[in-house]
């Protein structure tokens, strides 16, 4: 794909039965300054107001930019999700919930400047902005992600999938988000594309989450207790130790692994000399 200094960014929102924060995250888009966007709004059936909302947004940007409106049964969010990512056509993709909103005007003009700036760069991640009652907190990740990223994303998932924007064909290319519902629907992709490209870490915010009562991994402490729970088991599979890391790849794995073989097969040699 031909990377321009103006690249597309494909900006995907899955919605269902939304009318509550759906007006604030449209609005968000409609008032960025950068305007080389396509928006996919993927809806899986909503009964209340959502679509009237959705239609009547359509209908007020049609001049300006893209907007595709499709729609899947509700399997999931991660499974909202892939579908709406096979819709995106830009070079950079960014997941916009119904229930979150960008910053200001210019998140996205300020993204878009990285890439610019680092023609490699694959991915990018910034800090997460939670609103709680109507006041925004800015949790400072980089200060955890900059000294040593595997280290951090081993011990949880640190990354804020609202302020990190990636490569369309990175998305793809490493399998996007987990449709299961044991796990997080964007941990392992962050562990795929950390072992093959870094992400550019910067002090900057873009995506503000909202905190309340619907939210799926913070609208209480049971929720956030099993999204911190998902995340081990996501961990376990990916082969994944706390402050260690991928383990796989680690020397020291592969030399208790050697040795474990070796005692394993010198007992099996004794077994049979001593039959």
């Amino acid at each position: 794909m031909t990377r321009t200094n103006q690249p597309k960014i494909s900006v995907i929102t899955c919605t269902y039965n939304s009318e509550v924060f759906l007006p604030q995250a449209l609005a968000s888009v409609e008032n960025q300054t950068y305007q080389n966007i396509e928006h996919i709004i993927n809806d899986s059936y909503s009964t209340d107001a959502t679509l009237a909302i959705i239609h009547e947004y359509i209908q007020r940007n049609r001049s300006r930019y893209s907007v595709k409106l499709i729609h899947c049964k509700a399997k999931g969010v991660g499974n909202a999700l892939n579908v709406a990512t096979e819709q995106a056509s830009g070079e950079i993709i960014h997941y916009l919930h119904s229930d979150d909103y960008y910053l200001d005007p210019q998140a996205l003009q300020r993204a878009a400047q990285f890439f610019n700036a680092n023609p490699d760069l694959v991915w990018l991640t910034g800090n997460f902005v939670v609103e709680w009652k109507g006041k925004r907190i800015i949790l400072p990740q980089t200060l955890i992600l900059k000294p040593n990223l595997e280290i951090a994303l081993s011990l949880m998932n640190f990354i804020s999938h609202e302020n990190t924007f990636v490569r369309t064909e990175a998305v793809r290319e490493f399998g996007g988000f987990m449709e299961t519902q044991v796990e997080p629907v964007e941990y392992t992709l962050w562990l795929k594309l950390l072992q093959h490209h870094r992400p550019l870490i910067v002090n900057d915010e873009f995506c503000v989450f909202i905190i309340h009562k619907g939210s799926t991994s913070t609208g209480s402490v049971f929720k956030l207790l099993k999204a911190i729970s998902r995340a081990y088991y996501t961990q376990r599979k990916e082969h994944v130790l706390p402050f260690l890391g991928f383990y796989q790849r680690k020397k020291a794995f592969k030399y208790l692994k050697f040795y474990i073989h070796k005692v394993v097969n010198l007992g099996s040699s004794a077994n049979i000399m001593g039959e």
